[in-house]
């Protein structure tokens, strides 16, 4: 009497394990052109109701030493740190350490009294209006730049790019600001701080943040295509800015944050729809919460974030309805493009669990 539901869960789940394999053909096909000695690390991950669809690294990590690129290799993943760089905030907010609406002043009584009008709400969600660093440099940094350099090229500054909170301006200023903000309220180095709070409580075992004096674990090393010849560009003057983009991680790490965000792990179930909230609009159909880009696509709503960096590019969006992610993390910047994969990945994997676009 057992036998037959043992045979009708198998005939049940055999047309799935046919159509995922043929699904995982079709990905594979699009990383052909890695199958090289001398082409740049990909690594991808595909996720639905917490398992693992599609798990495979491509080309090497490291070209030089051929050391191929796996799961557990370490990238920098340059602007998605944003969303680390909000989470510590609202870890500390929900601490009742720190106020969305503090003005910028309370942290860095030295500002201009520009600071008066800017809240840590508005550098989350990119209308501080404050100047790009890079803007503002007297002369080419003759070593690489810190964040406590960034404080100190704002105290030579009077005013913003506009009136604080009349519009959005991605600004990596900002978010170099919370990491500072983030030590000084927290009296950790922000590296530590998303060590004990956040890598550490989630089993991210490998993730941290770019360091001029601490290894990177099972690193990757940056390239970018210059004229059909792939160049090594590791790092530049602004890689060691750390609170707008200076988190290494892997797709095996990454993994468990993305299934953190549907938990209360780390901040309430009410922090995390604040989180998650569009308070800003980068465009009429775009809007930016904290630390993420919210918007709808085939029907659902949809988060992510891109980063780009010298050598660098990751790129991490989620379906929360479908419980559905995609994580691609690469060791190129200059002549890569991530969206057109992840387009591709989404027509492969999620296509039967959303309606047509």
């Amino acid at each position: 009497m057992k036998i037959l539901p043992i045979l009708l869960a198998a005939i049940i789940t055999l047309p799935v394990t046919a159509q995922l394999r043929q699904q995982r053909a079709t990905a594979d096909s699009l990383f052909q052109h890695y199958n090289t000695s001398e082409t740049t690390g990909i690594s991808v991950l595909v996720i639905r109701d917490g398992k693992k669809l599609y798990d495979r690294s491509f080309g090497y990590a490291d070209i030089a030493r051929h050391k191929k690129a796996t799961a557990t290799t370490n990238y920098r993943i340059a602007s998605v740190t944003k969303s680390f760089t909000a989470m510590a905030i609202m870890l500390l907010r929900d601490e009742g350490k720190l106020s969305l609406d503090d003005p910028l002043i309370r942290f860095f009584p030295q500002l201009a009294a520009f600071g008066r009008n800017i809240t840590v709400r508005q550098m989350l969600l990119h209308t501080s209006g404050l100047v790009n660093y890079g803007d503002i440099l007297p002369a080419p940094p003759a070593a690489p730049l810190k964040d406590a350099d960034v404080l100190r090229l704002l105290e030579t500054q009077d005013t913003t790019r506009f009136p604080p909170g009349s519009r959005f301006e991605y600004s990596n200023t900002g978010y170099v600001l919370l990491g500072l903000i983030v030590e000084k309220i927290s009296g950790m180095p922000f590296p530590e701080f998303l060590r004990q709070r956040i890598f550490q409580p989630l089993g991210m075992k490998n993730s941290t943040v770019n360091s001029l004096t601490v290894p990177i674990p099972d690193r990757a090393y940056g390239y970018n295509l210059e004229k059909g010849t792939l160049v090594p560009k590791d790092q530049s003057m602004f890689s060691y800015l750390l609170g707008d983009g200076g988190v290494y991680s892997s797709t095996s790490d990454f993994y468990r944050w993305d299934q953190a965000l549907y938990t209360h792990q780390l901040v309430s179930a009410a922090t995390l729809r604040e989180i998650f909230t569009p308070g800003s609009s980068p465009t009429p159909t775009l809007g930016y919460g904290y630390g993420w880009e919210i918007d709808r696509k085939y029907g659902l709503e949809r988060v992510m974030h891109t980063g780009g960096t010298s050598g660098f590019s990751s790129y991490y969006v989620r379906y929360p309805e479908k419980k559905f992610s995609i994580i691609l993390f690469a060791n190129q910047n200059a002549g890569l493009a991530l969206d057109p994969i992840a387009q591709s990945l989404e027509k492969i994997f999620l296509s039967e669990a959303a309606p047509t676009p």
